[in-house]
C-alpha cells in the first residue's frame, strides 16, 4: 500500500480539524438571509452555511452560492429569468425568490464524524459537489468546519512530510517514455 494510499485511508479527520483555520458559521432556520450574507461576507472564507437547531444540532447547511442566489433572486428577479428553460427551472425559480429565511433555501446536511477519514470527507464533498462539510459529535452538535481546498493543502503536506522522512513511494514513479515507441 503507498504511503499516499495510506494517508488518505487511515488518517482521522479529526488530526487534520486541528490544522484547520477555518471557523464554522452557524445560523438557525428563521434568520434572515440577508442578514447571513452579510454575516458570511464577513467570514468570506467559510463557503458553508451550516443551520443548527435550538438545542445546536446540525440540521441543515446553505452554500454561499445558494445564499447569494435566493438573496439577489428577491431583489433583482430578471437576473434570473433568462436561465428558465423548462417547468423544473420555473418551479426552482420561484422557490428561489420566495425564500426569505434559512430553512427556505437550506439543504440537507453533509457531516463526518472526527473518527472518519480523509477518504471519507472527501467522497462526500465530491458525492454532494460541496466546497466543505461539517465535523459533528455524537449528538450531532458543530465541532469543526472542513473546507475542500484546506483540506487538500493539509493532505498534500502530509505526503510531502511522509516522503521527507522515508523517501518517494516507488509506486509514484513513473517511467520516462521510450524513444523507440
Amino acid at each position: 500500500m503507498s504511503d499516499r494510499y495510506r494517508i488518505a485511508r487511515q488518517t482521522p479527520v479529526a488530526v487534520c480539524q486541528k490544522n484547520l483555520a477555518i471557523e464554522p458559521l452557524l445560523v438557525e432556520p428563521d434568520d434572515d438571509l440577508l442578514a447571513v450574507m452579510r454575516r458570511a461576507a464577513a467570514q468570506p472564507a467559510t463557503r458553508l452555511v451550516g443551520v443548527v437547531d435550538p438545542d445546536g444540532r446540525l440540521i441543515g447547511m446553505l452554500p454561499i452560492l445558494r445564499l447569494a442566489e435566493s438573496v439577489v433572486a428577491r431583489v433583482v428577479p430578471e437576473a434570473f429569468l433568462g436561465d428558465i428553460s423548462d417547468i423544473a427551472g420555473a418551479a426552482q425559480f420561484g422557490h428561489t425568490v420566495e425564500a426569505r429565511v434559512v430553512k427556505d433555501a437550506m439543504l440537507p446536511p453533509a457531516t463526518v464524524q472526527p473518527t472518519a477519514t480523509l477518504v471519507d470527507a472527501f467522497r462526500l464533498m465530491h458525492q454532494r459537489r460541496l466546497s466543505g462539510l461539517y465535523v459533528v459529535d455524537a449528538n450531532g452538535r458543530p465541532t469543526g468546519y472542513l473546507d475542500l481546498l484546506e483540506l487538500a493543502i493539509v493532505y498534500v503536506e502530509a505526503i510531502e512530510a511522509s516522503e521527507r522522512e522515508t523517501g518517494p513511494d516507488p509506486g509514484d514513479e513513473v517511467e520516462p517514455p521510450r524513444a523507440d515507441g
